[in-house]
């Protein structure tokens, strides 16, 4: 999903500013969906009004003006154009399981345990936004959208599950045979270790 089309998506709720779009893009639940930084809002707003997908116009009590970003119609039908198309699969960018893949034999399980302890507290905040979410009486949400909200929901009950298996795992020492058909975690130690010493690096 590009940048330009969550922007879009955006705008299809209601006339907002770009304040009001960066709010959407940061609360609670939205790294679940999208994830995009503020300064790249204003440009995309400015390349969206040259394409005529959107209009800008003055908005805002008296005294308080701000530029308020309208679809219009080639906005919206290339909003729906997108949305009528396949989606992606995700691409999952996680700092956490990058590390898990990576951790080295010998190196102390307490910090990792304490990253995983760190992951549920920021679950669980999450998960009680989503739970909330769609009762709010505030948030405009669809039928569907609240189909997409379940789905959320899940995935955070499933991965607080995981976290908790996985701490009590860590902390029993009961880890799962590892698979290392061409042994790769001895050569990783003895290289490591050479290099924490200062040996020369074997180049062969």
């Amino acid at each position: 999903m590009s940048t330009e089309h969550a922007i879009l998506a955006v705008l299809s709720f209601k006339p907002s500013s770009g304040y009001d779009i960066k709010a959407e893009f940061e609360h609670e639940a939205a790294g679940l969906y999208w994830g995009m930084s503020y300064g790249s809002i204003y440009p995309k707003l400015k390349k969206l009004e040259e394409e005529g997908l959107i209009i800008a116009f003055e908005g805002g009590s008296k005294g308080r003006r701000k530029t308020i970003y309208e679809l219009t119609r080639s906005g919206w039908a290339e909003l729906e154009h997108w949305l009528l198309k396949a989606p992606d699969y995700p691409v999952i960018k996680d700092e956490l399981f990058m590390k898990m893949a990576v951790w080295h034999e010998g190196m102390h399980n307490n910090a990792l345990i304490a990253h995983l302890r760190a992951r549920r507290e920021k679950t669980l905040e999450i998960l009680r936004f989503v739970k909330a979410w769609p009762e709010n009486n505030t948030s405009y949400v669809s039928g569907i959208g609240k189909l997409a909200i379940r789905y959320a929901k899940v995935r955070l009950e499933v991965e607080l599950d995981w976290i908790d298996e996985t701490i009590a795992v860590l902390e029993e020492g009961s880890l799962p045979e590892p698979q290392d058909p061409f042994g790769m975690a001895e050569g990783i130690t003895k290289r490591r270790r050479r290099a924490m010493e200062g040996a020369e690096i074997d180049e062969e």
